[in-house]
């Protein structure tokens, strides 16, 4: 960073030279005003530093010179004065000045300046793509130009109806779109159309600029959904802050969004198997179950129960507990189609949800299923489960809490049975409809 000191006093010049050190790349001292500008006239520096009296003339006419030139306008100013009255502060402000600093309180000015030198060292530079809908050649080059330059990519169309299509096909970052365009649409039309836009992609920040800067266009931008407006000629410093303020926030935005979404996948997801947990369960099911009813199809719920795993734990361990779960659970997710559920809902316990399917294939479903837990042998060891089955049409449940109760109870009869094997919810107690007699572990 390059700092220029505008101070008559030598003992002061000294001091501030000594606090900025280590922090500016280099100092230029000028005790006198007018000398100053000069120097600001040929070269240019990221700070300027000035005393309330430079000798010459006063810090507030020095201020409104310097922003009366358009090559040194933007350059930041700051003034360190032995009074930070409310009413110095009000006029400094008015002339131009960036901000005023008590002698007595240069940590502040310290902290001023690390903070320039910290965003300074940040750059510009972005990523991202940018669509340019501009119908001057001239100004395209301009804006291309200083954004390729900002590390983007840009997109240049002639026309609002061009540029809508470049926004239906592709995902951008920032949208610039002039007022006055090629073709029968506006950049205002343009922008309520993206506004109206579904989903996401309608929250693009958009940047408006135009050649005619009157009040009332600025207004119809903002109310059309613009977030910022520059006006033309483009400022430049202005127009690379305005670019990146809207780019960061929309990044930032994205951000947001995808850790939303992960927090939500947590609360819907067990940890241990990546399966779907029981609030999820309760959350998707009704709305399968109407969705069956509604156009007449069936819903299966298979139970399935890992038989004696309180014993594995109790003689492997809990973490070859926890590799027998995400092996089985591994296997009762590749086991489903695209539509069907797999969740995990208690300690052993694990619940699969079948759309289409009737209660006749969602049996052959759980036995193919306990067939091959019985010979994965995960971490070596023989396992099995109990599975019961329910379906939506195989019988008169009212509610999802109806058909998990009727499934439940099909797990707990395989149980009795002797475990390792599939129980359906409408076989009478006694059992006339024939069950699955399991195969023996190996031992």
């Amino acid at each position: 960073m390059e700092l220029l000191i505008v101070e008559p006093s030598k003992l002061f010049q000294q001091m501030l030279e000594a606090l900025f050190k280590d922090v500016v790349t280099e100092v230029v001292v000028s005790e006198k005003g007018m000398a100053a500008l000069e120097l600001l006239g040929r070269r240019k520096f990221d700070l300027v530093c000035i005393a309330r009296e430079l000798g010459d003339m006063d810090g507030l006419e020095f201020a409104r010179d310097l922003r009366e030139h358009g090559q040194r306008s933007c350059t930041p100013l700051v003034m360190i004065s032995a009074e930070r009255t409310p009413e110095l502060i009000k006029a400094a402000l008015a002339s131009g000045i960036t901000e005023v600093f008590h002698k007595s309180e240069l940590d502040e000015l310290r902290d001023y300046i690390d903070d320039l030198d910290e965003r300074l060292a940040g750059d510009d530079r972005l990523q991202g793509r940018v669509l340019c809908v501009e119908d001057s050649p001239t100004m395209a080059a301009i804006f291309k130009g200083t954004l390729e330059d900002m590390g983007l990519s840009v997109d240049h169309v002639m026309s609002a109806e061009e540029g809508l299509l470049q926004f239906r096909e592709n995902d951008y970052q920032l949208i610039i779109t002039d007022v006055v365009l090629a073709g029968d649409m506006s950049g205002i039309g343009l922008t309520r159309m993206i506004r109206h836009s579904a989903g996401k992609k309608s929250r693009v920040p958009i940047l408006a600029t135009s050649g005619m800067d009157d009040t009332a266009r600025r207004i119809e931008l903002l109310r059309s959904g613009a977030n910022d407006y520059v006006p033309k000629p483009l400022i430049e410093e202005e127009f690379r802050a305005r670019v990146k303020n809207l780019v960061l926030n929309q990044q930032l935005m994205d951000k947001v969004d995808e850790q939303q979404q992960r927090l939500q996948q947590m609360a819907m997801t067990d940890q241990l198997t990546t399966l779907y947990n029981r609030h999820y369960l309760v959350e998707i099911i009704p709305q399968m179950l109407s969705s069956a009813r509604r156009h007449a199809y069936d819903v299966s719920l298979v139970i399935i129960d890992l038989d004696h795993f309180k014993a594995i734990n109790d003689t492997h361990g809990h973490a070859v507990g926890d590799k027998v779960l995400t092996r089985a659970a591994s296997l009762l997710k590749n086991q489903c189609r695209k539509e069907d559920v797999a969740a995990r809902i208690g300690g052993e316990e694990f619940v699969l949800v079948l759309s289409h399917c009737t209660l006749d294939d969602a049996c052959k479903k759980a036995e193919t299923l306990r067939q091959q837990l019985v010979e994965l042998r995960p971490a070596g060891i023989d396992i099995s489960a109990s599975f019961g089955v329910a379906s939506l049409c195989g019988g008169d449940y009212e509610d999802y809490e109806a058909l998990f109760q009727a499934a439940d109870r099909a797990v707990y009869r395989a149980k009795e049975a002797g475990r390792n094997r599939v129980k359906r919810a409408d076989e009478p107690v006694g059992g006339t409809v024939p069950a699955s007699q399991g195969v023996p572990l190996r031992h």
